[in-house]
């Protein structure tokens, strides 16, 4: 019996953390900056590099 509760409660921790754990995006509409800036981390490292840079081939 003891064992099945801390298995539940166990469970219902790892629930909570992977729900809170990701982040979902703001409303557009409502807010574009905090939209922008969700956009912008959330992006991939490589692909801000090749933005930062001014190659071009």
């Amino acid at each position: 019996m003891k064992l099945t509760r801390v298995n539940l409660l166990l469970a219902a921790f790892a629930a909570l953390f992977l729900t809170a754990s990701c982040s979902q995006a703001p409303e557009a509409e409502a807010d574009p900056n905090a939209d922008a800036a969700y956009k912008r981390g959330h992006r991939a490292e490589l692909y801000r590099e090749a933005q930062r840079s001014n190659v071009t081939h």
